[in-house]
Formats: C-alpha cells, structure tokens, sequence
C-alpha cells in the first residue's frame, strides 16, 4: 500500500477508535477485542497490568466499574463539549450559532444528532469524527493526484485544529483523566491527548511538504 494511503488510513481508524469510546460506554465485544489485539492493548499501558481487567469477566468488569466511570466523568461531571469550556456561561450550546456547528456547514458536514446520545454538535466525539470526513477527503483527492485539493483539506485539518480542538481538546482531556477512577479511561484520556497532538505536528509536516514543492 502507498505510504501516504497508509498513514492516512491509520488516521482515521485511531480517530474512529477515540470517538467511539468518548461518545458512549464500551461494549463486552470492543473490550474483548482491546484485550486480546496487541497493538490496542498497548494503548492501555496501565489497564494492561489492572488486576480487575485480567482477572474479572468482561461483563461484570463493564457494569461495576467501567460504566461507573464512565457516568461520573463524561455524564455528571467533565461535560465533553467545547462550548461548555469556550462560553463564560460554562453552558452546552446546540444552537445554530456555535461556532463548531457552523465550521461543518461552511464545509459542508451535516450532524444528525438523533444517531447519538450527545446533545450537541461540538461534543469530543463529535468532533474527532469531522476529522475523519476531512482526512477522506484528503485521501480522495490525493488518490485522483489532485494536489490543490489534497492542500485544501489539510489545511482545514490545520484550521479545525488550530481553532477548535487545540482550544480545548487537551484541557478537557486532562480534566477527565484525573477524575477517572480506572485505569481504563485514565489510559483512554492520555492516549487521546497524545494522539491529537501527534496528529497535528503530521498535519504540519504534510502541509511543510507542499511548501517545499511549490
């Protein structure tokens, strides 16, 4: 496979992977299939040596501790919405005039929240996804050697980054990840914040390229 198809791919599966374990509690079949895939189990380095997640049956393990978890820091406590940490009111903000919601329609991305739990378009999980539409678009792009539109998605990639993600993104991260109670979303917490900053600097690398070309 083309190396560049190869990282991009990679892309979207981990921001696939981190939204689908921010936006609801994990399920019997996704933890079996984190405990026994190397290459996801080591991005849980502490739910790796948890006693709990070795010795207890996933079920059990889900429903006495994991969804504890869950509820307390993305439900009751750490809201995962970036008006709730942009706004002074410290308000969730699902109306037409977030700002979040508005850089989907400029770029024409349509959020049916009736699909999910959250309550509005700006939320973690939400957000992660968008980024999964621009890197899509990207990889179509290259894929047809299109270059000023592979350049146009990348730096949208940047702008979202730069203006809505990187705003809050790592200080909410941050936030959960000391309130978690288990290894789990401990781990799950510092290995999104880690892959968000990551992703930027390879954002910046890939757009430093066509700088270096043109």
């Amino acid at each position: 496979m083309d190396e560049k198809i190869a990282e991009n791919q990679a892309r979207i599966n981990m921001y696939s992977f981190l939204s689908r374990l921010f936006v609801e509690e994990v399920d019997e079949e996704l933890l079996n299939k984190i405990k026994n895939t190397p290459e996801l189990l080591e991005l849980f380095p502490n739910t790796k040596d948890w006693e709990l997640f070795n010795t207890k049956p996933l079920k059990q393990l889900i429903d006495e501790e994991l969804n504890v978890d869950y509820t307390t820091i993305f439900i009751l406590n750490v809201y995962p919405y970036e008006s709730v940490f942009m706004n002074d009111e410290g308000h969730i903000n699902p109306t037409p005039t977030n700002p979040t919601l508005q850089f989907y329609l400029e770029n024409g991305y349509e959020v049916d929240l009736n699909k999910t739990r959250v309550l509005s378009p700006d939320h973690l999980a939400i957000e992660l996804e968008f980024m999964i539409t621009l890197i899509k678009e990207q990889l179509t792009a290259y894929s047809i050697n299109n270059q000023e539109e592979e350049r146009k998605y990348l730096d949208l990639q940047k702008r979202f980054m730069e203006n809505h993600i990187l705003q809050w993104m790592p200080i909410y991260l941050l936030a959960a990840r000391d309130m978690a109670e288990t290894p789990f979303y401990y781990d799950l917490c510092q290995t999104a914040l880690e892959f968000i900053m990551t992703d930027y600097e390879y954002i910046l690398s890939q757009l430093e390229e066509f700088e270096n070309v043109s």
